[in-house]
């Protein structure tokens, strides 16, 4: 590894709004009021997991502007997600690479894009008719203070997506085990015949789905009812669905026959692994110690060491040492170092 992937600096900041003391006129305490709604998700909104984020993500010690002070390599790490900004796509999401314990912890901001997000339980897209199924990796799209609003697309639809809102424990920062669909005992196969079809809340009732259908694709369903020239339908992929659909539109499977179910692709993400010619000392935490972007003691730590973390010790200079977490999914940049006291490094 070069010794330029072996810095990283900045310090984290924070930006706060404050009145002044003294009693502002009536025509700027609306302004000031105005100023000081919040932007981000609350505290409480704090979103863990251990995945790769998006290769070559930059970490920078502010929600705008900013140093950068350390690139994700795209390797499996530790991470925790909060202060997500109300329009994702205009701002950076705090990112402490920890979720908890045992991890070199940096603390910086990141593009919510960057980082993945996962479902862990089913999430409403139209009552009790339609969901985002858990497992499912979702585009974050919005925010509020304690929910998220995400979008998948639907598989095997002409480019077709849908939207939820859920509470921000509804999402982590891994993929979980997808949940498959249990086919009722008396359950009768139901395929799309039509490139179109429109679920319903009811036999007659209001329609709560409409897919576009890929050609060649068709979307399977399992029912044991029908009522009114309706069937009552269910699947489980992508989408959790219980609904009614016309008979019409469906084409009944023979009794006892079974069909492949629509399966999303998935990908089994490896994560990127760098690797050194020759490996240099590999050692333990047994206390945190506090990194620091520059050797100087007045700097101001960017993260810490967190117990029983493993480090590997690279060089010493004029009593610092500058050190990279195993998994070495976190780099510093060229001009930088996570620099730790000669002194604190664990024999």
């Amino acid at each position: 590894m070069k010794r330029g992937f072996l810095a990283w600096g900045g310090a984290l900041v924070g930006l706060w709004l404050l009145a002044g003391a003294g009693g502002a006129p009536a025509a700027h305490a609306d302004e000031a009021a105005a100023a000081a709604e919040p932007t981000v998700t609350a505290p409480t909104c704090s979103i863990k997991g251990t995945y790769p984020p998006s290769k070559n993500t930059k970490l920078f010690d502010a929600s705008s502007g900013g140093n950068l002070i350390a690139t994700l390599t795209g390797a499996y790490i530790p991470m925790t997600l909060s202060e997500i900004p109300f329009d994702p796509a205009a701002g950076r999401a705090r990112l402490a690479t920890s979720a908890g314990s045992g991890a070199m912890r940096l603390e910086g901001y990141v593009a919510p894009a960057d980082i993945s997000l996962f479902t862990t339980r089913d999430i409403s897209v139209y009552g009790g008719h339609v969901w985002i199924a858990s497992a499912q990796k979702v585009k974050l799209v919005k925010a509020s203070l304690n929910s998220l609003t995400v979008e998948i697309p639907i598989g095997g639809t002409l480019n077709q997506s849908v939207r939820a809102t859920a509470p921000c424990d509804a999402f982590v920062l891994a993929k979980g085990t997808v949940s498959p669909f249990e086919v009722p005992g008396n359950g009768r196969g139901y395929m799309t015949k039509k490139q179109k079809i429109e679920l319903f809340d009811k036999p007659n009732g209001d329609v709560v789905l409409s897919l576009d259908m890929m050609e060649g694709a068709g979307q399977l369903f399992w029912s044991t009812e029908m009522k009114l020239g309706f069937v009552h339908v269910m699947s489980r992929s992508d989408l959790t669905i219980d609904a009614w659909a016309r008979l019409r539109d469906l084409d009944p499977l023979k009794k006892g026959e079974m069909q492949d179910q629509y399966i999303p692709p998935t990908t089994q993400i490896a994560g990127a692994q760098l690797t050194f010619d020759k490996p240099p000392p590999l050692v333990r935490a047994s206390k945190e110690i506090p990194i620091r972007a520059k050797r100087d003691d007045k700097a101001k730590p960017i993260g810490v060491i967190e117990a029983d973390t493993e480090i590997y010790v690279l060089e010493t200079v004029a009593g610092w040492t500058n050190v990279l977490p195993k998994h070495l999914g976190i780099v510093p940049p060229d001009d930088g170092g996570f620099w730790i006291p000669s002194s604190e490094v664990p024999k």
